[in-house]
């Protein structure tokens, strides 16, 4: 039942031994555990459903569960696409009262019904240890996170580790529509430790039987979108709210990534304002293709005088366009720092050693690279088709 990652499966590992299981399903029926499996630490479930049986089990399959080793303490729900039988998750969550990591991939977890979400929802209540929680391309039904966020923050013993990721799909028009932007800022709470909101790059293969790689004429795409996109600034009030008021802002927060929610400039120096001892920052923020812009984005950075690695994720304005498009105007010069800028903010910021700007996470219209060593600050833009343009200064 049991194996380790890196264990072929025609080398079952002992029980006794296991620190983690993985297990397939084809039905909502877990297996009974051996008593010696009672050391486990970990246990991923995931989805092997026949989707045209998908839904009948949701509607058949009753949540009668067997008792699981009450060790376990990170839990992982994979490829649930359409959620789960109404009592499971509740019943789950029973069962495994001390679970301190939770990892949800691929799915809409809160179900199809009213039944399955509240079920959902009644899953973090009893989930009173949870301090990491990470949502990786989840989806949800209307409210579900406005509802589940607000206790989760409220807890005394609260969520320290917040990860939230989608990975931009070029393919669907509606995927931005779909994702709870004004939602999930809900579950921001004062012990975060680490807070991201998170927008990546769809991974990209050469597979030509990828249904990312089709058309809808089933041909094969030509030239393949790139990057990614993020909500425009009308969305980013709340979570601007969330990360500043006294009673949700996270008291220690060291690592921030709020790359799926677009800042102006202005909002983001009002949240490094507030998380003064941040080490790593990740933001999409609205840029110019002027000195201005880049003066004050200088000036909101120096706030963080800890800070060691930065990434900007720049969602330009149509005249950034416009001007990108002409290298000899020089845009990502003129709107993100140079080797001189960042020795000087050096003075205030003295632990920075990276810093990286992009225009919505593509290559093709150039990116900023630079990092700090032995006292010089190295590196450039680079363009497609070029080598980077380097430059170095102490």
């Amino acid at each position: 039942m049991a194996t380790l990652p890196a264990t072929a499966p025609s080398q079952p590992v002992d029980p006794a031994q296991a620190q983690g299981a993985q297990i397939p399903l084809q039905d909502f029926s877990l297996p009974q555990f051996p008593p010696q499996a009672g050391g486990l630490k970990a246990l991923t479930l995931t989805s092997d459903i026949k989707l045209d049986e998908y839904t009948n089990l949701l509607k058949n399959d009753v949540a009668t569960l067997p008792q699981l080793p009450r060790g376990i303490e990170s839990l992982t729900l994979e490829l649930f696409s359409l959620g789960y039988p109404p009592g499971f998750l509740s019943a789950l969550s029973e069962r495994l009262p001390n679970i301190k990591s939770l990892v949800i991939y691929s799915q809409l977890f809160s179900g199809i019904t009213e039944e399955s979400q509240k079920d959902a929802e009644a899953f973090f209540e009893k989930a009173q240890n949870l301090r990491a929680l990470h949502l990786l391309d989840v989806f949800a039904r209307p409210h579900f996170f406005g509802a589940v966020g607000p206790k989760l923050a409220k807890r005394q013993k609260g969520l320290m580790f917040l990860e939230v990721n989608y990975s931009f799909r070029h393919e669907d028009e509606d995927f931005l529509t779909r994702v709870p932007a004004p939602e999930l800022p809900s579950l921001i709470g004062p012990g975060l430790i680490t807070c991201a909101f998170n927008v990546s790059t769809p991974d990209v293969t050469d597979d030509p039987e990828d249904p990312t790689n089709i058309d809808e004429e089933g041909k094969e795409r030509q030239g393949k979108k790139e990057g990614v996109m993020a909500f425009n600034k009308t969305q980013s009030p709340v979570l601007v709210e969330k990360l500043t008021e006294e009673d949700t802002r996270p008291r220690g927060l060291k690592v921030l990534n709020t790359t799926l929610y677009t800042l102006s400039l202005h909002s983001l120096g009002k949240i490094l304002a507030a998380h003064k001892g941040l080490l790593v920052l990740s933001a999409t923020v609205e840029v110019e293709p002027t000195e201005e812009c880049k003066k004050e984005l200088l000036e909101v950075l120096q706030a963080c005088p800890d800070l060691e690695q930065v990434e900007i994720v720049g969602n330009p304005s149509l005249q950034f366009y416009m001007a990108i498009s002409n290298p000899r105007q020089q845009a990502l010069e003129k709107a993100f720092p140079s080797a001189e800028d960042l020795q000087q903010l050096s003075a205030k910021c003295p632990k920075l050693i990276s810093f990286k700007a992009n225009v919505l996470r593509t290559t093709s219209m150039g990116t900023v690279e630079w990092t700090k060593e032995g006292g010089f600050w190295k590196g450039g833009v680079t363009r497609p088709n070029d080598t980077a343009e380097t430059s170095t200064t102490r």
